[in-house]
């Protein structure tokens, strides 16, 4: 038998696992595989589930704020008087326009 004939039958003898399927290794438990409903539950459902619970979570305080205001929209509402007297309408009412003093002339 030649060097050739030699090589390939180490070749080939190399290349079967027979040895390894004998016996497990320590801590190795021989059982079935994950089938493929349970690799994509697991390699695809779980990150699905993380990114639509973090998105909830990051979305969810702003819808439950309600609607805000937007430019170029009306106002809707209600009005505040702040640090003013406590009938806001009788002030307004009873208030004399001057034109010499204050606005954005800063003449107050």
């Amino acid at each position: 038998m030649g060097w050739t004939a030699a090589a390939t039958v180490l070749l080939l003898l190399s290349g079967t696992p027979a040895s390894a399927s004998a016996r497990l290794d320590d801590g190795e438990v021989s059982t079935k595989g994950l089938t493929v409903l349970q690799t994509l539950l697991i390699y695809a459902g779980i990150p699905a589930a993380l990114f639509l619970v973090i998105t909830l979570l990051v979305l969810a305080p702003g819808m439950a704020r309600g609607p805000r205001y937007r430019p170029g929209l009306g106002w809707w509402a209600a009005p505040v008087w702040f640090n003013g007297p406590a009938d806001a309408d009788t002030a307004v009412h009873s208030g004399v326009p001057t034109i010499e003093a204050g606005g954005s002339s800063a003449r107050w």
